[in-house]
């Protein structure tokens, strides 16, 4: 019989980062780190660009703005006409119009617009209201008169029937 051996017979008497320097540990975490930073790196890239496509190309528009989903830039005659879907694609090329734009209709000048729009929309209200009841009494004015008109004509058409009636009985 073989004299017995222990388990750890065959293993590392130390523990391997005890082979490495100070130095050598450093350079390993650095290495580990920049690795790390990477692949983080690459990670936000991709949500990124997925969020870019999913903000950029406005595919909740398709179920506002008909035709917009189909239509493409540089077909035909039609290429030069400004709808919907050269709009798209303008926002898909230049996507610095689209923060423009929110820039533009964000809440500061939002709230201008509406303070101005408010009076706008009384005294716009108030315009309205006198031009249809303007509409209105001319409607009547005109359909009196010409009720008036209509029945100067009954009397005068009845008048010459009575005189046409007198001179028939007088015979002149």
């Amino acid at each position: 019989m073989s004299p017995s051996r222990p388990d750890t017979a065959f293993r590392n008497k130390r523990h391997p980062s005890k082979d490495l320097s100070a130095p050598h540990l450093r350079a390993l975490r650095k290495e580990l780190l920049l690795v790390r930073a990477d692949v983080e790196r690459v990670e936000l890239a991709q949500a990124t660009l997925e969020l870019r496509q999913a903000v950029t190309h406005f595919s909740w528009l398709k179920f506002i703005i008909p035709g917009f989903g189909g239509v493409r830039v540089g077909r035909g005659r039609k290429a030069s006409v400004l709808n919907a879907g050269t709009i798209g694609a303008l926002l898909k090329q230049y996507p610095v119009i689209s923060s423009i734009a929110s820039l533009l209709l964000a809440k500061p000048l939002r709230a201008t617009v509406v303070a101005g729009a408010k009076p706008a929309l009384k005294w716009g209200s108030i315009a309205l209201g006198a031009w249809e009841a303007f509409r209105i009494w001319q409607q009547m004015k005109n359909e009196s008169a010409a009720a008036r008109a209509a029945a100067a004509a009954a009397a005068a058409s009845a008048q010459s029937a009575a005189d046409g009636a007198d001179s028939m009985r007088t015979g002149y």
